[in-house]
């Protein structure tokens, strides 16, 4: 829907630039990849705020919001007083609408779409007698121009409070309605130099946070809140699903938010991927794979001031408050992604602390009712995480790098697993020809498939350990999944980033025995028996390993199945 808003008018994107919304303004929102964000759903957990993935704990941070969207993010929070009903600034709704907007939806007009005079339609204020949301296209019917450079001042802010409001249905803060918007936001827009104060970024994360939660119940059957950023956060901190891109990262990004580079026209190809590949992505997902660390100072030096104010609380463990909406932001459970070393003593969420929203509470004051999520949102100073931390895990690493290694390749496809399996098996086979100086034609063509063999080698590294069974005498591929040699961590997979070096490793030593079962050369002592030979067991093992059952995945939140249930009270 935000496609249908296009602004253009310098008189407009300069009223935006001051209420700090012109980065999201220039985004441009492409197709949703509806399976990556159910794969990512069913690894979130609301006990925590974080998706569990199998090289620990991730999460969508204030630093993402910032980066990405290019909102506010340091100020007060986004929550007002009641100030609509009886003695209070405003009797009812539409009066509210008809001072800061100048209309309300009236239900016996017939609106017509500016872009199609053939489209009409009716519309009301929304929330049943309540009275409390106007419809977005309404807002986009009433308030578009092709300039606004005409207008007086007075009307000229009621259309850009009306595009805000737009922006937050459409994009930062929509309901599962889709079609709707609360007249609440509308209230603290009276005065857009103090709107532009608000910490609208917390907003938009709570919001998330909250949908997210919501979206792991096995009932719920869709999502609200800001997906655009999630998608985004994962092509930034995964390889799974992400896109390659026709421009590289830093040509036009000055004075803008990093989003703006996954803009629809700036995007070579979009996997297309189904949900059980994205799983077992995500299932067999290796640190070298992940970007922990993807906004670098080249980048920050090319984004627009706004995403780096408030800095100093992007590892602020506080709540985030939208509205009705309180949700905590937990970053010291995933300090790698700030370059922090992560601790094990991290303390979970309050178990006291119990998610509300605005059903059966419609005068409730908020400001009251959150008053002392309000008070440690104010000190967030005084809540920063990591700084007592050692930064930089390379330095706590015992493996260093002198040389840059090659791009790891990562199959994404069945077809691209042929075609691994295909260049492993053909070196494997002619191994022992390579390099042989008879002259003869098949003995050139080998020599030829050496060469390409050495150049592919050199420029990408290819995931192939334990996948031949060097001791079974024959080649079955070892179909185990397995991490990647030690002295080995490969790059963060294709992208279309600078090449910026290995992914850290955790700064953990493998043990002995851990070594000792990923060799799939090692049989376990527990599978041996007196009556039978060694080598058939080491072959019984291995078919094992290859006709195991797959793991049925779930279809909710990993773990929230073993949380105690409640009892449910007799009436």
């Amino acid at each position: 829907m935000v496609h249908e808003w296009p602004v253009n008018c310098p008189r407009f994107m300069e009223a935006l630039r001051m209420v700090g919304l012109d980065c999201v303004s220039q985004m441009r929102y492409l197709r949703m990849d509806h399976h990556l964000l159910t794969a990512l759903v069913e690894r979130w957990s609301p006990q925590t705020n974080s998706f569990h993935l199998t090289v620990g704990e991730m999460t969508i941070t204030l630093q993402d919001v910032a980066m990405i969207l290019g909102v506010q993010i340091d100020g007060p929070a986004l929550v007002g007083q009641s100030i609509v009903g009886a003695r209070r600034r405003w009797l009812t709704w539409p009066d509210c609408c008809d001072d800061l907007l100048g209309s309300h939806p009236l239900p016996d007009v017939v609106y017509r779409d500016p872009f199609d005079h053939r489209i009409t339609s009716k519309f009301r204020m929304g929330q049943a007698h309540a009275q409390t949301c106007v419809p977005l296209r309404w807002l986009r019917w009433t308030f578009w121009r092709d300039s606004y450079i005409d207008l007086n001042e007075l009307d000229f802010w009621r259309h850009v409070r009306a595009y805000i409001l737009f922006i937050m249905g459409c994009h930062l803060l929509p309901d599962t309605s889709g079609s709707e918007i609360h007249l609440q936001y509308l209230t603290i827009m009276e005065d857009l130099a103090v709107f532009r104060t608000y910490s609208l970024g917390g907003a938009v994360l709570a919001h998330l946070y909250r949908e997210l939660s919501e979206a792991t119940r096995p009932s719920r059957a869709n999502i609200a809140g800001c997906i655009h950023l999630l998608q985004i956060w994962a092509w930034e901190h995964l390889h799974v699903g992400r896109p390659s891109l026709w421009v590289p990262f830093l040509v036009e990004l000055d004075g803008l938010s990093v989003g703006f580079r996954w803009n629809e026209d700036r995007l070579r190809n979009l996997p297309v991927g189904n949900l059980t590949s994205y799983r077992d992505e995500l299932d067999g997902l290796l640190d070298s794979q992940v970007i922990w660390e993807p906004y670098t100072p080249e980048i920050r030096a090319q984004v627009a001031e706004i995403c780096l104010t408030g800095e100093e609380v992007w590892t602020a463990r506080v709540p985030l408050i939208s509205w009705k909406r309180v949700e905590w932001h937990l970053p010291d459970r995933v300090l790698r992604q700030f370059g922090l070393c992560p601790s094990t003593d991290v303390e979970p969420m309050d178990p006291s602390f119990n998610r509300v929203d605005g059903r059966g509470k419609p005068d409730m004051d908020w400001m009251m009712y959150h008053q002392a999520y309000i008070a440690i949102w104010e000190s967030r100073r005084g809540y920063v995480a990591g700084s007592c931390f050692q930064r930089t895990l390379n330095i706590l690493c015992t493996n260093t790098y002198t040389v840059e290694p090659p791009t790891t390749a990562y199959p994404r496809a069945p077809a691209e697993r042929l075609l691994r399996d295909f260049f492993i098996s053909t070196e494997s086979i002619l191994q022992e020809d390579f390099n042989g100086t008879d002259d003869t034609r098949q003995q050139r063509n080998i020599n030829s498939v050496a060469e390409l063999c050495r150049t592919l080698r050199s420029q990408m590294y290819i995931q192939e350990q334990g996948y031949f069974d060097a001791t079974s005498g024959h080649d079955t591929p070892f179909t185990m999944t397995q991490d990647a040699p030690h002295y080995y961590s490969g790059s963060a997979g294709p992208s279309s980033y600078p090449d910026q070096g290995p992914s850290q490793d955790f700064c953990y030593p493998v043990s002995a025995d851990l070594e000792a079962y990923l060799n799939p050369d090692v049989v376990p002592t527990t599978l041996t028996s007196e009556g039978m030979p060694e080598p058939e067991v080491e072959v019984e093992h291995q078919h094992m390993l290859r006709e195991r059952p797959r793991r049925p995945p779930q279809h909710y939140t990993p773990g929230s199945d073993a949380l105690p249930h409640r009892p449910r009270r007799r009436r």
